[in-house]
């Protein structure tokens, strides 16, 4: 059932892709919707069932809109560095080529394995960016892929960020609900059918960040000293039906280098991040972009908050090319957050909350952007790099 919901002003170009991909979490029963001519309106699809809600998703579509374009200012973004060439007339889409060459394969929505060639890439990216940690010394870190959902309140994530949000639960300790769960337990097609009245209390989620478990590491205390760690690890962003090929993970890996201090350490820092940032991504002969730009905060809470980060210049985004669709690609961020997790996690330095800042990597979605570029062929990449990719792999046997 095709529908149209009417929109009380156009959505502005630079805004288009954002409200867009907040239009699946509107309801379950949406489906194939796009922007009609003027960006006054948007098309959109009910799936079967869900056909006496049109009226229903028609108006929380206007309402996102409204939300998200409330006190929006043009022209906003400013753009630290940039590179428009293309290294190479590669452009056809990567994912099926890599599929071919045995270098991907899907597991479902969000969910792909790697071969040897990608996961060597990925590890001489971060190898890379670790030569940065160490000019810091920067220690290395682990953190777990579960992360307490007491620490994600008290940075205020469930307000900020509830659609991403993936909830870890587990079967109650009750031997009856185990056995009832052993005898219907299966697998529909779609999901797996049980009794969801057996399922646990949610105590911990997949952690959406890595830089979460390091402020809640100092929590309480008051530092002698400027603090900056390095870590790698896992992040879960659930993205509905945006979740597509390799630029939208349900799981990704982050490298992030990670700052706590006062905040002129903060900035002095980040400025050297963006410094390298330019630097690294050259030496990749990719095309890309470093401007500002905003979190994907709640509909609710977007337009004070991403008017906040881009007035004060908190969020820089590296933006690569995909060269087989026309996007940019968020590959990485540099970020400021002020004295926000200092202030929620009570960690003091120099007398006063401690400001935090990090710079984050996304290793698949910069091999993504690194392969739509250059291509498939490992032999029509930048020699550095093939370098960097055997040295890691001779370290690995």
């Amino acid at each position: 059932m095709s529908a149209i919901a009417h929109l009380g002003a156009a959505i502005p170009d630079e805004l288009a892709e954002e409200f867009l991909k907040r239009l699946p979490y509107v309801s379950e029963g949406i489906n194939n919707v796009r922007l009609l001519p003027g960006s006054t309106g948007v098309q959109f699809e009910l799936r079967p069932g869900f056909e006496n809600q049109e009226a229903l998703v028609a108006s929380r579509i206007s309402e996102v809109a409204s939300k998200l374009c409330s006190n929006h200012r043009p022209g906003f973004s400013k753009t630290l560095a940039k590179r428009d060439v293309l290294p190479s007339s590669f452009r056809d889409d990567p994912h099926p080529l890599l599929a071919e060459q045995g270098e991907l394969v899907s597991f479902g929505r969000g969910r792909y394995g790697f071969g040897p060639k990608l996961i060597a890439l990925m590890e001489a990216f971060d190898s890379r960016i670790l030569e940065l940690a160490a000019a810091f010394h920067a220690p290395a870190y682990t953190f777990p892929s579960l992360i307490g959902a007491d620490v994600l309140d008290r940075c205020h994530y469930f307000r900020n960020f509830p659609a991403s949000l993936s909830l870890v639960s587990h079967l109650r300790e009750d031997h009856g609900l185990l056995q009832e769960f052993t005898r219907s337990a299966h697998w529909d097609g779609e999901q797996l059918d049980f009794d969801r009245a057996s399922l646990s209390s949610v105590e911990c989620l997949l952690s959406p960040a890595v830089c979460f478990h390091w402020y809640a590491w100092l929590g309480n205390s008051k530092l002698l000293e400027p603090r900056v760690i390095t870590a790698i690890g896992k992040c879960f962003r659930y993205e509905s039906s945006n979740l597509s090929g390799l630029e939208r993970l349900w799981d990704f890996t982050m490298r992030e280098i990670i700052f706590v201090g006062p905040g002129q350490y903060i900035l002095d820092h980040r400025k050297t991040c963006i410094d390298f940032s330019v630097q690294f991504l050259n030496e990749l002969g990719v095309a890309y972009e470093i401007t500002s730009a905003t979190d994907p905060f709640f509909a609710d809470a977007y337009a004070a908050q991403a008017a906040y980060q881009k007035g004060f210049d908190l969020k820089f985004e590296l933006l690569l090319t995909l060269p087989y669709s026309g996007k940019k690609l968020a590959a990485g961020s540099s970020n400021y957050h002020q004295d926000f997790f200092g202030r929620s996690f009570d960690i003091e330095a120099g007398g006063a909350s401690a400001h935090t800042g990090c710079l984050a990597f996304g290793l698949e979605r910069m091999a993504l952007a690194f392969v739509a570029q250059h291509g498939v062929n490992e032999k029509n990449w930048p020699d550095e790099v093939v370098r960097r990719m055997k040295t890691r792999s001779a370290q690995n046997v």
